[in-house]
């Protein structure tokens, strides 16, 4: 668990250097919330700033319940252990670590919506980003020819699907009945993975509201029965009911609910009761890489209490001019107009920033209009095989570090070329 501060320091409130804590061994991660005004800048921006933008965050939140958790971890990390290449971690050999491990920075955020209490929201943001530590080390050491930034990027889908499935059988040994949403976000660069169970959504905004790109997108879907059919056939098939909770003159009224467990969401972390009637904690997982032209861009989470208020186009159009503390709390605010919204509401911005000066990530005008495209790697057709990122669409991140840093020398030879046929 992570560190805590003595009570003197609580006492006098100490504005020193937030906790830090260890994830099971596996690095230093600082579990504190950033303000809206602090800036974390990745490492590697030193040798690439283009594929590494700084990132702000904030955070907005309206407490009804008091079942929302999140976490925010800007500069979390991940050591990649080296083997040799003279055996595999599974052959039954035995394998030397080198000195040429290598760590791997990235960022994790997480928000997790609690439903039947906070027990299972706060059990998962203690312990997910230990879990999908553990998940990345799964596969065993990293070749010594490999790089480590591209091991990280390959390995993470699966090791997401399998920290939640980790973190769900933890919680489940417990006997506790609790339950709740989860939507993880992960942030390599310009590579942004997300994986999520449940009705609270991620999106991502290239700047739309200021007519810089393509409209916003989500990064993950809604588990809601109402409104997925695949989801609604896949309980039935699982020995599951899908039916409302109550009639009025013959007819449903309510949200569809899984039965047992009284779900209106068919994926979810814990729900003991729900686990009978086919709810699952299997996470869908997208992957967007942001192209080189865009300066910044801004990830936003947030709880269904948001998302039952505003569309994704609504919520850029909100806070696309604002400042990251601004946006969240704007974004927090409009939720709060809907009638009857009686749930907790949490918004988490986060801020990809082309200069860390800079007061939000649409500061400055791309060449162009920017178009992306958020890939499923893990969503198919039932009994199908993951789709798997394609080298040629989708380079791995050393590739694509490669190509920005010989940016210098292709202009260069371009030039000679021009001059040469003058």
């Amino acid at each position: 668990p992570p560190c805590r501060r003595s009570q003197s320091e609580r006492q006098r409130g100490s504005r020193a250097a937030a906790p830090i804590g260890r994830v099971r061994g596996f690095g230093l991660f600082d579990r504190a919330m950033p303000k809206g005004g602090d800036v974390h800048v990745p490492l590697a921006r030193a040798v690439d700033p283009l594929g590494n933008p700084a990132l702000r965050t904030a955070r907005s939140r309206k407490v009804q319940k008091g079942e929302d958790t999140s976490f925010e971890t800007p500069d979390a990390t991940w050591v990649a252990r080296r083997v040799d290449g003279r055996g595999s971690a599974g052959d039954g050999g035995t394998q030397d670590v080198t000195d040429s491990d290598a760590v791997v920075h990235f960022s994790a955020f997480g928000l997790f919506d609690g439903h039947g209490g906070k027990a299972c929201a706060e059990h998962c943001a203690a312990t997910m980003l230990g879990h999908l530590l553990h998940a990345l080390d799964k596969p065993g050491p990293v070749n010594v020819d490999d790089h480590p930034d591209d091991a990280f990027e390959a390995r993470l889908p699966g090791a997401l699907r399998d920290a939640f499935a980790a973190c769900d059988a933890e919680f489940l040994a417990k006997d506790i009945h609790s339950g709740a949403t989860a939507t993880v976000v992960v942030v390599h660069g310009r590579c942004v993975t997300t994986a999520a169970v449940g009705d609270s959504l991620a999106t991502i905004d290239l700047g739309v509201s200021c007519g810089f790109a393509a409209p916003a997108a989500r990064l993950s879907p809604e588990h809601r029965l109402d409104t997925s059919a695949f989801e609604r056939e896949r309980i039935v098939a699982c020995g599951g009911e899908v039916r409302a909770t109550a009639f009025e003159d013959g007819k449903p009224v309510g949200p569809l609910r899984v039965w047992p467990g009284g779900l209106a969401v068919s994926r979810t972390l814990g729900d003991r009761d729900g686990k009978r009637g086919g709810v699952v904690s299997e996470p869908e997982v997208s992957r967007v890489v942001v192209p080189d032209e865009q300066p910044g861009f801004r990830i936003t989470l947030a709880s269904d209490g948001l998302w039952d208020a505003v569309t994704v186009k609504q919520a850029a159009q909100c806070s696309g001019r604002l400042a990251t503390a601004a946006a969240a709390a704007a974004l927090c605010k409009q939720a709060q107009k809907q009638k009857d919204n009686r749930d907790d509401i949490t918004v988490l911005v986060v801020d990809a920033l082309a200069d860390p000066a800079h007061k939000d990530p649409f500061f400055v005008k791309p060449p162009w209009k920017t178009a992306f495209k958020v890939k499923w790697p893990l969503r198919g057709a039932p009994g199908k095989e993951p789709l798997l990122d394609d080298p040629e669409s989708c380079p791995p991140p050393s590739a694509r570090a490669r190509w920005r840093l010989e940016a210098g020398a292709r202009e260069e030879a371009a030039a000679a070329a021009a001059a040469a046929d003058a």
